[in-house]
């Protein structure tokens, strides 16, 4: 909520407002609206269909190819009405919807594999940078560089070492052995380092390198006035020598170490990008797959409607002479409604024949013939009856 009162609308501003309008009023001739018309367009989906060839030379697509999909999919679903076509033209939109989300996903992965070779061509160089051979001296006088990777600083340390170890052999100490190395193994020092800085700390020492250089009357002052300093003999160098090579040969180790690590990691990199993550790659997904069923749906819709358009319902013929279908299902249902209520009728008939049979029996011959004629009569009604009903019946049936 702002906290600036809206201002009161007189006359005045209102002109004002009317005024100002008129300068932003947009592109007004048909080039500029032309140029302005794509101004937002990020992906393309929602595009509108009489911007669409534009939008798709925009994104590098040609139109003729959607048309193309369009004509083989009309010819693939054969021909049809203009819900047919619009429907078919859907599905080719849909399509190529779909392969640009493909290629928008391939996109991905391989900025992923390019961020891949960069670091990896970076690696390279600073490899290549800090890798000399153990002839140049100067190198040793030159500062180069810390690097975040492992193997570039052991890399680095094992130059720097193999350097320090042929001055040794020639017998060459400067006081810039035992400051590289200290700057080398900041924080690290364990006890072969600590001895390698103890032997290049008194070779290197400038009282004993003066000594060194000094002849005998220099030599015989120094020892008269107390200052007698002595660097360490052969021995020591020896000593110096050995305790180089062993550490020259650890970090050999863990430089190769750091190197198959780093080939397995650019591995395991590469591997990734085949499943990239993120929430740019998850709405990718789900747009996927609302346009797998929206293609779905349309080609069961495009189905359909063939299978209608080649099976046509066909209506029932309606006459004006004679009893329909309904009508004569109608009809037969009713006889046979009526005829079963006759013939059970006829059954009842029969059951009360029987019983007057049996007081026949009880009460006489002369009754007894009297209502073995009449009964006779009765019967006979009844089986005339059951059988015309049978025969209707199979008339109605027939004519069906």
């Amino acid at each position: 909520m702002s906290l600036r009162k809206s201002p009161q609308l007189t006359p005045a501003l209102l002109a004002a407002a009317r005024s100002n309008a008129q300068h932003s009023t947009g592109p007004r001739s048909a080039a500029a609206k032309q140029n302005s018309k794509l101004n937002a367009l990020k992906h393309g989906g929602r595009v509108r269909d009489e911007n669409r060839c534009l939008a798709m030379l925009a994104l590098g697509e040609d139109p003729e190819q959607f048309q193309t999909l369009t004509e083989e999919l009309m010819s693939a679903f054969g021909p049809g009405d203009a819900l047919w076509e619009k429907q078919v033209e859907d599905l080719a939109w849909l399509y190529c919807r779909r392969e640009r989300l493909e290629r928008a996903q391939a996109g991905l992965r391989r900025r992923a594999l390019q961020a891949i070779d960069d670091w990896q061509h970076r690696r390279r160089q600073e490899m290549a940078h800090v890798t000399f051979d153990a002839s140049q001296h100067e190198m040793l006088d030159v500062h180069l560089s810390d690097s975040t990777d492992r193997g570039v600083t052991l890399r680095r340390t094992l130059s720097f070492l193999e350097l320090i170890r042929e001055e040794v052999k020639q017998r060459t100490f400067r006081v810039r052995q035992y400051a590289v190395l200290e700057s080398l193994y900041s924080g690290k020092t364990g006890w072969r380092q600590a001895l390698i800085f103890s032997l290049l700390h008194r070779f290197g020492d400038p009282m004993c390198l003066e000594a060194q250089q000094a002849d005998e009357e220099e030599k015989q002052y120094r020892r008269e006035m107390g200052i007698d300093y002595e660097p360490p003999g052969e021995a020591g160098r020896q000593e110096l020598l050995r305790l180089l090579e062993e550490e020259i040969a650890s970090v050999r180790e863990e430089f190769a170490y750091a190197e198959k690590a780093n080939e397995e990691r650019a591995a395991i990199e590469r591997d990734a990008c085949l499943a990239p993550e993120g929430e740019t790659w998850r709405m990718m997904l789900r747009q996927e797959a609302a346009l797998d069923r929206s293609i779905d749906r349309k080609v069961r819709i495009l189905l359909r409607l063939r299978k209608e358009l080649t099976n046509p319902p066909v209506a029932p013929p309606d006459r004006g002479d004679g009893p329909t279908v309904g009508n004569m299902e109608d009809t037969f249902d009713s006889n046979i409604a009526s005829d079963n209520s006759q013939s059970v009728r006829a059954v009842e008939d029969l059951k009360l024949n029987e019983q007057h049979g049996n007081v026949c029996e009880n009460k006489g011959s002369r009754f007894k013939h009297r209502e073995q004629s009449r009964n006779t009569t009765q019967n006979k009604g009844g089986y005339t009856l059951i059988a015309g009903m049978l025969l209707k019946r199979k008339e109605l049936v027939c004519r069906r």
